[in-house]
């Protein structure tokens, strides 16, 4: 008999959700979602890449991308404008984006430290690469 209890989709969605939730209730008072929290720092790290090119590198649907930033736009925490070549659409910070990732920053920390404590400083940064490995099959 197989084990689904070893079924990677099932605990990758487990494992997902539950680290989900604790970022999203420091993101929560700020109006954001964790993973709108995180597509600000992609940005930040990205540069001037188009939305394809951030959904590509970051691991984004496309359309789930677009969602998160149209409502970071509306928010005001982001703006865009069309890329030089081509119809592409190149996001960057607001001042008021700037700031809420300042805010937020401390909480975000303390999230990471919190699954650090809990699985171990090590065995974090083992879950990391092999999430990173994972990601790119």
């Amino acid at each position: 008999m197989d084990d689904f209890s070893q079924c990677m989709v099932s605990n990758s969605r487990m494992a997902a959700r539950a680290i989900t939730r604790r970022y999203d209730a420091y993101a929560r008072p700020f109006g954001i979602t964790s993973t709108q929290f995180s597509l600000l720092g992609a940005i930040i790290a990205a540069g001037d890449r188009t939305v394809t090119e951030l959904a590509e590198e970051r691991g984004f649907e496309r359309t789930t991308l677009i969602r998160n930033l149209d409502r970071l736009e509306k928010l005001g925490l982001i703006e865009s404008r069309a890329a030089e070549h081509g119809n592409g659409r190149i996001c960057s910070l607001t001042p008021k984006g700037k700031e809420t990732v300042q805010q937020l920053l401390p909480f975000w920390r303390k999230a990471q430290a919190e699954i650090r404590a809990e699985l171990g400083a090590d065995k974090f940064d083992e879950t990391v690469v092999a999430l990173r490995r994972l990601a790119a099959i």
